[in-house]
């Protein structure tokens, strides 16, 4: 079973962040009101020393922060517009498609409509990676064919076989017997 995020949990934890990151911007704005306002009530002298210093790290301070910002911005609306246009992976509880029509009737199944639309938490969380195959003799869909000999050419060949009727779908290769 795989985990998956909530794409909600995502999005609030990419705005807390948000909200932080702008929290410590207007702090780092009034930081540098004390230094450049209420210090100089209290006799600093402004000297390109230490001023130089104080700058470029305001600078790369608030240049990180907005970063951090402009990122998860961008990250927060790629994974929505990704989450809302991703192709949904085939499930059990797919609805069959209609098989092509044969000249035979499918076999009728003895199981009520009822019985057919109940499925239980197992089958809804199997997932089905094969595509699936329709068998134009019976008109069962399934998987997983059966892979069988066929002697009655002259040489043994391997067939794909319906699993429920055994007609033979398609030849799958040349093979000879050792």
């Amino acid at each position: 079973m795989k985990f998956q995020l909530d794409p909600r949990i995502l999005v609030l934890s990419y705005i807390a962040v948000i909200a932080l990151t702008a929290g410590i911007i207007v702090l780092l704005f009034q930081l540098d009101g004390v230094v450049n306002v209420s210090l100089y009530n209290y006799g600093l002298q402004f000297d390109y020393e230490w001023a130089t210093r104080y700058w470029t790290f305001l600078r790369l301070a608030l240049g990180l922060l907005g970063t951090i910002i402009v990122v998860s911005v961008f990250s927060t609306i790629v994974y929505v517009l990704l989450s809302r246009t991703a192709v949904p992976e085939i499930k059990s509880k797919r609805t069959r498609e209609e098989p092509e029509k044969s000249p035979i009737k499918p076999r009728l199944e003895s199981r009520s409509e009822e019985n057919k639309t109940k499925k239980t938490e197992e089958e809804e969380d199997i997932e089905i990676t094969a595509l699936p195959i329709v068998c134009n003799k019976c008109g069962k869909v399934f998987t997983q064919p059966l892979c069988m000999f066929d002697f009655k050419s002259g040489k043994p060949r391997v067939v794909n076989m319906c699993p429920y009727c055994n007609a033979i779908l398609a030849v799958s290769g040349n093979s000879k017997s050792k």
